[in-house]
């Protein structure tokens, strides 16, 4: 992978040499420090969070042993604590563009996104961002991330796939990838994996997440897929019988028939066409409300 723009290090005396202690196997000033400057609740302090990725990166050898340190961090959400696992996110970021300990890195990153901590998740979710920033990056990220979907524990797997879904509503990180087929192929399964929840699964916030995040991305897809993504997603409404996915394809369409997504209505209405053809039909359709299909253009679907 080519490399990208650089990215500052730390600029602070104190945390470098904190840093340097914590690899040596003393870890509670750096912590300390990182958990003071960090931020709190649904604003983590990115910048820091960023500048300690890009001092990461460029150490030798190997740093899983810190990095799995901070990531394990189980502070509650509102503790300054919450920071560190948002610093190892960006870290293990920062090895992943060193080309160092790669493996150990994905795998870290899966359980840092599924995890159920807002602040954690938004750490996670700039980190890899500015990954797919990066040439090839976007790539990267889809191989991994169909990985990541087929982890066993569900509400991991939902919440993991909810930020990278996150991740491809950014029009520039769609058109950054060399092929759209692979990213249509994980929307698809992640789709799969949503329809396919168990009732008890059903109730998950994390499967809430993904779908509140589809819409964004599947009508970014098909602004930026063109008519490949277009026929992809008359396909997908063409099959969608769950309400959840059918609520979410609804907003998609709502956004592709907004004057703003530079669409047209032409395209809005074949979607809306479709997944109004996949509905169940009516109990008793004689029974129909007058004027009830007035202004539908501009609502969602059921």
């Amino acid at each position: 992978m080519a490399p990208g723009p650089a990215q500052e290090g730390l600029r602070n005396e104190a945390l470098q040499a904190a840093l340097t202690a914590a690899l040596a196997g003393k870890t509670a000033q750096l912590e300390d420090l990182l958990s003071r400057h960090g931020g709190y609740g649904l604003r983590p302090n990115l910048r820091l969070a960023a500048a300690f990725g890009a001092e990461v990166s460029a150490l030798p050898g190997t740093v899983a042993r810190l990095l799995d340190r901070l990531g394990a961090n189980d502070a509650a959400p509102d503790q300054p604590q919450v920071f560190l696992p948002v610093a190892a996110a960006h870290g293990w970021v920062g090895r992943l563009r060193a080309g160092r300990e790669i493996g150990t890195a994905w795998d870290a990153l899966a359980l840092l996104a599924g995890d159920e901590r807002t602040p954690v998740r938004v750490g996670t979710l700039d980190a890899l961002t500015s990954f797919a920033a990066r040439p090839g990056g976007p790539d990267a990220l889809v191989a991994r991330a169909t990985e990541w979907l087929e982890i066993e524990d569900r509400e991991i797997s939902f919440g993991a796939a909810g930020v990278v879904v996150e991740v491809f509503g950014n029009r520039q990180t769609l058109a950054a990838l060399s092929n759209p087929e692979p990213l249509l192929d994980y929307l698809s399964h992640a789709i799969e994996a949503v329809v396919g929840a168990s009732r008890a699964a059903e109730r998950s916030d994390a499967r809430r997440r993904l779908l509140l995040a589809l819409p964004q991305t599947l009508s970014a897809a098909v602004i930026a897929f063109g008519p490949r993504g277009a026929s992809w997603l008359e396909e997908v409404c063409q099959n969608a019988r769950h309400p959840d996915l059918r609520t979410a394809l609804s907003g998609a369409i709502l956004a592709l028939g907004d004057k703003a997504s530079g669409q047209g209505a032409a395209l809005a209405q074949r979607l809306r066409g479709a997944l109004e053809g996949s509905a169940k039909p009516p109990r008793d359709p004689t029974r129909r409300r007058p004027g009830a299909g007035r202004g539908k253009s501009s609502r969602p679907m059921r």
